[in-house]
C-alpha cells in the first residue's frame, strides 16, 4: 500500500519534479552557506568582545589575537564554502575545461603563430634586412610583428637571388613546420647562382678559366676576395646538353643588370667556341673534298 502511494506521487510529480529537487538542492546549499557565515561571524564577535573585557591583556596582543582569529576563521568558511558548493563547482568546472577546449582548437593557428614570433625572438633567429628562406619562399625581410613576417619575394630559382617584386605573407607557425634558411651576406653582397645550358658543340670544357675571366670582367673586379668568391662549374644534363653553373658576390640591387651581363658575356663566349667549331669543321672538309692531306689531330685515332 505504501509503495503505491509513493508511486502515484512520482507520477502526479510528472516531468517538473526533477527541477523541484535541483531547486531544493540548490536552496539547501544556500541556506547552509548562510548558516556557516553566520555563525562564523558569531563566533568572530563573541571571541572579539571577550578580548576586549581581559584587563590583563594589552593591545598590541588583543590585535593579534583578533586578527589571528579572524584569519582562522575566514579559512574555516573558505573550506566550508568549497565543500558545500563542491558539485557546482565541479559542473563549472567541466563547463570551463570544456569551452578552453574549444577556444585552443578555434585558435589553433593563432596560438601557433603567437608561439612561433617567441621563438623567433628568443632564438635571434632573423631581422629585418635579413635574407630568409621559410616555407619554400626566399625573400629579403620587410618587416615581422607578433604573428607574421613579411617578405620582398626573390624568384624561386635555386640560388637565385634576383627580386620578383612581390611581397609575401608568411605566418610564424611555419617555423614550427619547415626548416628556416638564413642566407649569409658578406660585406653586404650575396651569392646569387645561374645556370646555362648550351648545345654540345665547342669544348666547353676546355673554356672554363675563359668562363671564369669573362665573368670576373663583368664584375669589374680582377682579384682579391671577390676572385675567390666566383666558382663556375661545367656539367652535362640529361639529354647531353652542356651545362654551366655560375655562382659569384652581387649586392641585392644589382642582381639583374649582373645577371644579364654575365650570361650575355658567357653566351658569346660559347657561341665563339661554337662558331669556331664549325668553321674548322667546314676547312676540314673542303681539304677533304680537294684531295688535300688533313693533318692528324691529337687524341683521335
Amino acid at each position: 500500500m505504501r509503495d503505491t502511494v509513493i508511486q502515484h506521487i512520482c507520477r502526479s510529480a510528472g516531468p517538473d519534479m526533477p527541477n523541484s529537487v535541483t531547486q531544493q538542492l540548490y536552496s539547501s546549499d544556500v541556506l547552509a552557506s548562510i548558516a556557516l557565515l553566520t555563525i562564523l561571524a558569531a563566533i568572530q564577535l563573541i571571541l572579539s568582545r571577550a578580548l576586549r573585557q581581559r584587563g590583563d591583556l594589552t593591545q598590541p596582543i588583543v590585535r593579534r589575537w583578533s586578527a589571528n582569529t579572524r584569519n582562522f576563521l575566514m579559512l574555516v568558511a573558505l573550506v566550508g564554502l568549497i565543500m558545500i558548493w563542491a558539485p557546482q563547482l565541479r559542473t563549472f568546472a567541466l563547463s570551463l575545461t570544456a569551452f578552453a577546449v574549444a577556444v585552443v582548437v578555434a585558435m589553433k593557428e593563432l596560438i601557433l603563430c603567437l608561439s612561433g614570433s617567441a621563438l623567433r625572438t628568443f632564438t635571434r633567429a632573423y631581422a629585418v634586412g635579413d635574407f630568409i628562406e621559410l616555407g619554400g619562399t626566399r625573400g629579403e625581410v620587410l618587416d615581422h610583428n607578433l604573428l607574421v613576417t613579411r617578405l620582398a619575394e626573390f624568384e624561386r630559382r635555386e640560388g637565385s637571388m634576383l627580386a620578383t617584386g612581390r611581397e609575401v605573407i608568411l605566418p610564424h607557425s611555419l617555423l614550427f613546420g619547415t626548416p628556416l634558411r638564413v642566407e649569409a651576406a658578406v660585406a653586404g653582397q650575396l651569392r646569387h647562382t645561374i645556370q646555362l645550358t648550351f648545345e654540345p658543340k665547342g669544348n666547353l670544357f676546355a673554356a672554363q678559366s675563359e668562363i671564369r675571366k669573362a665573368v670576373l670582367a663583368v664584375m669589374g673586379e680582377g682579384g682579391g676576395k671577390v676572385t675567390d668568391r666566383v666558382e663556375v662549374a661545367l656539367s652535362t644534363s640529361d639529354i647531353g646538353k652542356y651545362r654551366v653553373e655560375i655562382k659569384f658576390p652581387v649586392t641585392p640591387n644589382l642582381v639583374g643588370q649582373t645577371e644579364q651581363a654575365v650570361i650575355c658575356a658567357v653566351g658569346n663566349l660559347a657561341h665563339g667556341l661554337r662558331d669556331r667549331c664549325e668553321s674548322d669543321a667546314d676547312d676540314t672538309i673542303a681539304k677533304t673534298t680537294s684531295g688535300g692531306s688533313v693533318p692528324p689531330q691529337k687524341g683521335v685515332i
